[in-house]
Formats: C-alpha cells, structure tokens, sequence
C-alpha cells in the first residue's frame, strides 16, 4: 500500500531532522535570558505558516509539528524570508531597525534598492510589468501561444541570478553618495576580547592590522595579554609551538604601497620594519620571534593572496583587530576568499555541512548579551563591508562564512585613535587620510626657519646654529597636507593664529590657544653610507670622511612621517660635553637630597636601566627627554608644536627619499658628437710643420 504524499513528507522530513546534534556551547558563555528580535530593534515580521492544508498538518505527529513549527521559525529562514529587510546591515554590521533614523542600521523602505529588493525576492509579488495587466497584453500577445510561452521561458530566471544582495543602511548609503555620516562609538579592547571569546570555532587566529603611515603608532601595546592569545615563540631554534587552543597572532601593515612604488622595493624595507617592531614591543618583543609579519598592499596585491590562502586552508574564525582607518575593511575584501563555496569539498566538509544542516533549528531570537551578530547569508560573493574615511564606519562585528561553513572571516570595530580631526575644520577633515603615495618635494630648513604643514597645524622647528649658515635641515614630508617653510616669527603666529598671513590654514577657530610643544627630538638615524653614495662608490672610506649625515622619521598619527635629514660636521659629534656638564658634581647632604625628593620626587630609572636597550621609538603623548646629563645636544635636534602637545611620535629613519632615488634613470639627453681634445694641438701643428720642411728639402 502506497503511503499518502503529505505521510512521505512527514516521513522523510522526521528522518531529517533526526540526523541532528546538540551544538556545543561553551558553558561560560551560555545566557539563560533571550529576548525577541523586536526588543533589539529588528525589522521582522511573523514568519509565514506551512503551506500544507491545516488537515494534514493536525495529521502528522505531535513531535513532527513540533519540529515544522521551529523549523519554519529558523534563523535561516528569517535570514531569507523574502518579506523582511536583513538582519544587519552587510556595510556596517548594524541590526536593522526603524525606530532611530539617525543610527546606524535604519532602513527607509520608501528607498528604491530597498523596495527593489523586498520585490524582486518576494515571490508572490507580482512580475514587474505585469501589475496594470500582465506583460503579454500590453505587448498584444495571445495567452497560450507560441509566443507567450517563449516570453515566459525567458522571464524565468535561475533563483541564483534573480537573488540580490542586501542593501545597505541609511548611514552607509550617505556615506557612499554624499561622503556623511556620524561616527560610532569606538569600543575597548575588553569589548573585542569578549567577542572573540564567543566565537562558535573552536581554532581562531587574531590578524593586528597596523598602518604603514605612521607604523608602529597603531601597534595597540600588550595585546597578547588583552586578548589571552597563545604565546608567541621565542627566537630560541629549540622552541617549539605550545599547542593552544587560544588564538594565534600575526601583524599585517597595510597600505605598504606609499612607501615605494614597486614591491620588490618595499620588501627591501622589511628588515627595519621587523627592528622598529621589536622596539615598540618592549621588553617583549627582544626575544620573541616575529615570523608572522605581513607587509601588504590592498591596493596593489602584495601579498595578500598568500594569506589568503592561510584562511582558506585553516578555516575557523579569523578576526581583523586593529585602530580605525588603518585599512582593515578594505583589507577584508581582498582577504576574504570568494567563491570558496562553489569548490567541490572533501568528504570532511561534506560531513560537515550534512550535519549544520540536519542540526534542529533555534527559534527566531537573538541572545540579549551576546556581542556576535548573526553571520551573514554564505554566498560566493558576498557584499563586502564599507570602505569610508570616516572614523568608526564599522559599527559592529560583521561576520562573513566561507567554504561551506568551515570558516568565518570578521571585521571587527575599530578602536579608539588619537589624530588632528578634531582640530581641523570639518570641510578638510579627509585631507589628512593619505589615499595614495604622495608627490614628496625637498624643503630646506635654513637657521631662524621653520616648517609648517597645514598651516599651523603642525610646527617643526629646528634647533641651528645662527653662526654656522651653511648647516641645514632638510625636510621631506610624506603627508598629504601642504608644506610651508617661513621665519619662525612668522610660523608661531600663524600657528596661535593671531596672525594674518597668505599661508592657507585648516585649523578650526579658537585652535591656537591649544598649542603646545611635543618635545625634542634627536637625528640619531646615521645614514651617510646611503647619502654619501658617490663619495664611498670612488673609494674614499666612510669612516674618514669630515662629516656625518643623520635623519630620523617624526611621525603625525593617522596622517604619515616626515623625514628629516641634517649633515654636520664630526667634530661637532665628538666634541666634549659643555662646560657646564663638565663642572664636578658637589656633593649633597642627607637633608638636601631629602628636600630634592620632596620638591622634584624620587628618582625615575630611565628606559637603559629597566629594558635591555635602549629604544629608539618615542611613543605620542610622551615627549623625548634627557637624564642623568645624557649629552644628545650634539646631534641634531628639533622641537615639534601640536595641537595639546599629541599625536606626534618618533622611529628610526627609513630613508624612503633616498631608496626612491637611488640607482634612478636619469632623463636620457641627446648628446653631440664628442670633440677631439686640444690638448698639445699646437705642438702637433708645429711638429707636423717642421717634418713637411725636412721633407722638402731633401727632395
């Protein structure tokens, strides 16, 4: 006896659902309180009912109602009910909502891609076309003929080409036609740890993106113990991997194409990059092993397929932590690896996907604690999150699966950075993101002078001997905003902005009042190797040349470096210190170093006596000093003024003018043919003269 259709269906479906297990979840972070989408502001709408007849439906058993009644509440299906908007916004990770039109995540359903998409995936809309008649009337062809049967072929489109990907936000779709928008609010690092802990993958691995600009300024310190990531090897060749279930870590600097324009010329910097690294780590970073440092250009490719393929291979979850606008949206999408999904998997993912899919599906709520959204619909290619200047555009986690759910690619928040935003007028705001490599000129720096960037926004001002004019400073500034060299008298006006002057400012109103020194900076870079090039190329060694060649890197966070260079000569390097550092010091009484300590305080041990060397990385908001009577007067110094004394830090010179410049083809001139030297012309002239007169004689 043949069972009835909906029993098979019943059957069949029983036998489906039994295939399932528990998914594991990790006690510590189980939340026994849920609360509906529509307390956390989601744009849903009751899910549609089985479109079984409800005779049928009483048919079945009470366990197999139970299951169609959670199964037609599924995520999933919420995911792709065709009535209902997403349920983040794929640009900016925001839940959907309709209650603030101001906040991120707001949909207008009024807005066309909106309307277009809520029509073209409902299917019980209407074909366009067909809502004032139907198209074969309106184009005169008979119903049931040839014709209309071809016209319906044709309109009958695959799902997977009739399917659109989610629109975006209110906010992210003003950011991407009219560039506005508000920032979000940044979250702490503990608010980054507590999404990576409750990530559903049991293997996760931590990329730290950090910025080529003003490298390492966006290093976010002592991250590995934030985080509670694994611990990083040690350069000992006897260690070994510590097998941890904790996240790993790897650093990837980005936007590496505005330090050279070819690879191979970046990839020569990697050594220094690797040296200021270890140095900005502490004491740290002197013994761990950085084998996982990635120089990468998003823009270019360099070097992001191979890691690419790393998160393809390894799966699980994969997070991007890092500063805002340090590059990692737009580093997502050129990691992430699309069309994974349309590869034929092994056994392994079959299995895998079997069992995600034959799992009993949860009601169609969103834990009320939980700082993970839902991940995104598994597509081949997704759309991609955001790529705006604007501070803070990530609004929440967005997570995006791959390979047939073997793993997750997320872009998490940006954290807090300091900057010159605030300072500046909102209408040049994006003039301090540096976009592209920018056009470096050379700006001597004379005795008396100074440098402006910005108009005041930045003040770099040398300290020169008025004696000696022919010791210059010369500056190359990687910045997008304009240079301006003037007196210095001339610059600190402008700067305190009480005085007029041709020099366009971007500085907001009532900025020069907030002006204060960052500190002084020391050249103690020793470049005269790669400066004094021809000189060393004909033989003459370095060691006995007359003068020294120093530079150093001054860093502008969030905006790029200028390199500052300064040739002096050596006897000024290696001259004693000052009479006044050579006086003896005179001994001081028990009751005098007790009033020292209670006017000056205690002494502080400097950075040689706590670490094993000394650093050569001078972090912003930490203004370059001098102890213990160290004699750095003799090299080359200059003072900055910023805004509140911030955002300003120091690193060992990169020398990128020099490495742009060295071994250049010079613009290829058409010479004329070379003349035969007159050197001893005349006596030639003579000598011939006299042998045509022996000559003749003889004959």
């Amino acid at each position: 006896m043949r069972m009835p259709c909906f029993m098979r269906n019943a059957h069949r479906f029983s036998r489906f659902l039994s295939l399932g297990r528990p998914t594991h979840q990790n006690p510590r972070f189980i939340l026994p309180k849920c609360v509906p989408c529509s307390r956390r502001n989601l744009v849903t709408e009751p899910p549609s009912l089985p479109t079984s007849s409800a005779s049928s439906h009483e048919l079945l058993p009470k366990d197999v109602q139970t299951r169609l009644s959670i199964t037609s509440n599924s995520p999933s299906n919420s995911l792709h009910n065709p009535k209902r908007l997403p349920v983040s916004c794929p640009g900016c990770g925001a839940l959907t909502q309709e209650v603030d039109p101001g906040e991120a995540g707001y949909y207008t359903r009024s807005r066309k891609n909106v309307k277009t998409y809520l029509r073209s995936s409902d299917p019980e809309a209407p074909p366009k076309g067909q809502e004032d008649g139907g198209t074969e009337k309106a184009h005169g062809i008979v119903p049931g003929s040839e014709d209309a049967v071809r016209q319906q072929n044709e309109d009958q489109v695959p799902e997977t080409q009739q399917a659109l990907l989610p629109p975006v936000c209110d906010r992210c779709h003003s950011l991407i036609h009219e560039a506005r928008g508000n920032p979000i609010a940044h979250p702490s690092i503990e608010d980054i740890a507590d999404s990576i802990a409750e990530s559903p993958f049991s293997r996760n691995h931590v990329y730290h993106v950090l910025d080529a600009a003003d490298f390492p300024m966006s290093l976010i310190p002592s991250l590995s113990k934030k985080l509670s990531l694994a611990k990083p090897r040690s350069q000992n060749r006897r260690s070994q991997h510590s097998f941890s279930h904790k996240p790993a870590l790897s650093f990837i600097i980005t936007r590496s194409d505005l330090l050279g324009p070819s690879k191979e010329m970046v990839d020569r910097m990697m050594p220094k990059f690797l040296s200021i690294l270890r140095i900005a780590l502490g004491r740290a970073g002197q013994t761990q092993r950085l084998g996982n440092v990635h120089l990468v250009s998003s823009k270019r490719g360099w070097w992001s397929k191979e890691i690419k393929e790393d998160i393809r291979e390894r799966g699980g979850g994969n997070w991007l932590v890092g500063k805002f606008n340090v590059g990692k949206s737009n580093l997502f999408e050129v990691l992430f690896p699309k069309g994974s999904t349309d590869q034929a998997p092994d056994y392994e993912e079959l299995q895998r996907q079997q069992e995600a899919e034959a799992l009993p599906a949860k009601n169609d709520f969103l834990q009320e604690n939980s700082l993970l959204p839902p991940p995104q619909p598994e597509v081949p290619f997704p759309a991609m999150p955001l790529v705006s200047s604007l501070p803070g555009t990530t609004a929440s986690p967005i997570r995006l699966p791959f390979g047939n759910s073997k793993g997750e690619l997320i872009d998490l928040p940006g954290l807090e950075r300091g900057g010159l935003d605030k300072s500046v007028q909102p209408e040049h705001k994006l003039e301090l993101i540096m976009e592209h490599r920018p056009t470096v000129t050379q700006y001597n720096i004379k005795p008396g002078q100074s440098l402006l960037l910005g108009g005041g926004l930045v003040r770099i001002t040398p300290f020169l001997d008025e004696n000696d004019p022919s010791t210059i400073v010369m500056a190359y500034p990687f910045v997008p905003l304009k240079a301006h060299v003037t007196s210095t008298e001339k610059a600190l006006g402008t700067q305190l902005q009480q005085r007029e002057s041709g020099i366009e400012s971007i500085l907001a109103e009532g900025v020069g009042v907030e002006m204060a020194s960052a500190g002084r900076f020391s050249l103690r870079t020793n470049v005269t190797k790669s400066r004094a090039g021809s000189v060393i190329r004909a033989g003459v060694d370095p060691a006995k040349l007359p003068f020294q060649v120093y530079a150093t890197d001054i860093l502008i966070e969030g905006v790029g470096w200028v390199e500052l260079v300064c040739q002096v000569r050596k006897s000024r390097i290696n001259s004693q210190p000052t009479s006044a550092q050579q006086e003896p010091a005179k001994e001081e009484t028990v009751e005098e170093e007790s009033a020292k300590e209670e006017t000056v305080g205690p002494a502080v041990p400097t950075s040689e006596q706590v670490s094993i060397e000394s650093t050569g990385f001078v972090p912003f908001n930490s203004p370059l000093t001098v102890s213990n009577g160290e004699a750095l007067s003799n090299f080359p110094q200059v003072e900055i003024f910023t805004p509140e004394g911030k955002s300003v830090g120091q690193r060992e010179c990169l020398d990128v003018w020099q490495t742009w410049h060295t071994g250049k083809a010079r613009n290829a001139v058409r010479s004329a043919r070379p003349r035969r030297p007159m050197k001893g012309a005349k006596k030639r002239e003579k000598l011939a003269k006299r042998a045509a007169a022996a000559a003749a004689k003889e004959t």
